[in-house]
């Protein structure tokens, strides 16, 4: 199933180190648990500047973000192709998907202070979430939200992970 999924790495900052194979396992055991046939998604860790930049420029937010998301194209495939048969009914299921994550790293170190675990797992947190929103979950909701953290807890949870939150 790998091999459906191009993932390319760019980091573009210095505050969090994250190997790009670590990168490369969350997104395509974030993929498989979601049910995505093929995808081909680019992930970037920059700094705060940047995506400050990015959040103003596209989600017109004037401050940095944790992680941004840009489903670039999507749509339905061939069923059949799905490795993971327990993930039928995720968002994800079916499904082809083309789309950039953009990861704080400047932010991941400050939250992961805060939260009392590596930057590291907090950067690899936001590319499940980024994952996620490109499978169709959102958060803009209080129930919503609560449907995307529990689908973030369980593929953190198959990475050997353990989520941490403010609320927690």
């Amino acid at each position: 199933m790998e091999e459906n999924y191009q993932i390319l790495i760019s980091d573009q900052q210095s505050a969090v180190t994250v190997s790009e194979e670590e990168l490369i396992r969350v997104a395509t055991v974030t993929l498989q648990a979601e049910g995505v046939v093929r995808a081909e998604i680019s992930v970037a860790l920059v700094d705060d500047p940047e995506i400050h930049k990015l959040n103003r420029e596209y989600l017109q937010h004037d401050y940095p973000t944790d992680v941004i998301s840009f489903l670039l194209d999507s749509g339905d495939a061939d069923p059949r192709g799905v490795v993971n048969s327990g993930a039928a009914g995720r968002r994800g299921y079916g499904k082809w998907l083309a789309g950039d994550v953009v990861l704080s790293g400047d932010t991941a170190v400050n939250e992961a202070e805060e939260y009392g675990w590596e930057a590291k797992s907090e950067a690899c947190l936001y590319l499940v979430h980024g994952l996620l929103h490109l499978c169709g979950y959102d958060d803009l909701t209080d129930e919503e939200q609560q449907i995307m953290r529990g689908r973030e807890r369980e593929i953190l949870r198959e990475l050997g992970w353990e989520a941490r939150y403010a609320e927690d």
